[in-house]
């Protein structure tokens, strides 16, 4: 009697109930709940949302296992391609509820996910039907739960989950201003415009003016309105105020006056290295005599970052194509009866080292596009060294401290954020990928992404690491 055939599981069949077991896991790890569906048309479950408080909120998040223990597609370490069947693509999308895959690796208990309706919302993307996964952001675990979260939670449901229970150190922009001159003098104008005064500043050879207003046909400077060149501008009657009468006045137009007069006397101190550029409404170094690249911020365990310096054409290494300034969009604000200068970062682009560049637009958008947080860092702490000085005169008028920093409570998960400019090619990262008529502008000047990624990645040793500086004692503010 022949012997009776058993039955058999399908190996399929067991990497399918693993890659149910695994999200179910994932989502409990999370704090959200898994409820299976025993009928599957093409979402296998439910992930149940609970609020941070263990409310439960009847609100819901479909969920399609994809589960395999084979490589995917064009694989590598950092990421691979999937595929969505085209029956199910249209039954995810039929609907209003959120839908997401989850790609998993039951054997190596890996798993990553997507969001159908952000991959595939619109006509273009949907034809594809293929989606990029990046498996250091994308990663199915307890670092999504604020994704999932937020995208099964209506935007007016006032729940949030809160940042993680971490103590960290902010550094802002704001860089305190330590003193300034006890008086300021007032006098009035012989002279009706900035256009006239300065014409007038110009023609007296060999002094360089301190920094000037003028308001309401008075002329305001913390400098003496007795010599040249300033006494060319105002006709006696100079009346000599406490600076601080104005740096603590509670009168709005007073304290606005005195930012703008901060601002003139810092572009006009001892930084005559710096220039102004009116249309840009930025200060940017000047070029170097010999138009060769010049550092600032170096020192013991610093690099420095290449503030001026000439970018040569791919194909004749001798021919400059432009030349980049590191630049500064400086802001006087009052926080209470401290002053700051807030530190905004800014690029300027010349093709001979002192006229603007005819491409300058377009490199400054697409650096914008590659500015995130280490670039920013790193050139805020360069202008806060800069600003700081290494050999103040008796002449400065200005003196700066060090940026504002606070601890808090709660900190922001790394996870959260996009990869680093470095760490993303401009076709894996639509914060950073060129629109065609910016890409086009670029290739006519030469310019490729990693020519911009060189001006941002010049990693500098925090300040508290480096040494102290010298000081000048400091005037009452």
């Amino acid at each position: 009697m022949p012997a009776r055939r058993k039955k058999k599981v399908a190996p399929q069949t067991i990497i399918g109930e693993g890659g149910v077991a695994l999200i179910a896991q994932r989502v409990n790890e999370m704090g959200f709940l898994y409820h299976d569906r025993r009928v599957d048309h093409g979402i296998d479950g439910e992930i149940e949302l609970v609020g941070p408080g263990g409310e439960a909120l009847n609100q819901v998040v479909m969920v399609q296992s994809k589960a395999s223990n084979r490589a995917h597609a064009y694989e590598t370490d950092d990421g691979f391609q999937w595929t969505a069947d085209p029956a199910d693509l249209d039954y995810w999308l039929s609907g209003n509820a959120p839908v997401i895959v989850v790609l998993s690796r039951p054997k190596t208990k890996e798993a990553w996910w997507f969001d159908v309706r952000a991959e595939f919302g619109d006509p273009r993307r949907r034809a594809e039907r293929t989606v990029k996964i990046n498996k250091n952001t994308q990663a199915f675990d307890a670092s999504a739960a604020s994704e999932i979260f937020r995208l099964g939670s209506p935007r007016d449901s006032g729940l949030f989950l809160a940042s993680p229970p971490k103590k960290e150190r902010l550094t802002s922009n704001l860089l305190t201003i330590d003193s300034w001159p006890e008086m300021l003098s007032i006098a009035p104008a012989t002279v009706d415009s900035y256009k006239e005064a300065w014409e007038k500043v110009k023609a007296v050879e060999g002094h360089l003016a301190d920094g000037w207003i003028l308001h309401d046909g008075m002329l305001i400077s913390f400098g003496d309105l007795r010599t040249d060149p300033l006494r060319q501008l105002c006709d006696g009657g100079i009346e000599r105020l406490d600076s601080s009468e104005w740096a603590l006045s509670d009168d709005e137009d007073t304290t606005n006056r005195f930012a703008n007069l901060l601002r003139s006397t810092l572009l006009t101190d001892r930084f005559r290295d710096l220039q102004w550029h009116p249309s840009r409404d930025h200060l940017h170094f000047r070029p170097t005599r010999n138009l060769r690249a010049r550092k600032e911020g170096r020192g013991q365990g610093r690099r420095g970052r290449t503030v001026f310096g000439p970018h040569f054409s791919k194909t004749d290494k001798t021919r400059v194509i432009y030349y980049h300034h590191a630049a500064l969009k400086p802001r006087f604000r009052r926080l209470g009866d401290a002053w700051y200068c807030q530190l905004g970062i800014d690029y300027c682009f010349t093709h001979d080292g002192r006229n603007e560049s005819s491409f300058a637009d377009g490199l400054l958008a697409g650096i914008k596009r590659l500015d995130r947080h280490p670039a920013v860092h790193g050139w805020t702490h360069m202008w806060e060294r800069y600003l700081q000085g290494d050999l103040l005169t008796a002449n400065t008028m200005l003196t700066f401290g060090s940026l504002l920093t606070f601890e808090v409570d709660r900190g922001i998960d790394d996870n959260w954020w996009g990869p680093a400019p470095t760490q993303a090619s401009a076709d894996d990262d639509a914060l950073i990928r060129p629109d065609p008529k910016l890409e086009q502008h670029l290739q006519d000047a030469e310019v490729d992404h990693d020519d911009l990624l060189a001006l941002l990645d010049e990693p500098l040793v925090p300040p508290e690491s480096a040494p102290a500086r010298r000081r000048p004692s400091t005037r009452r503010r």
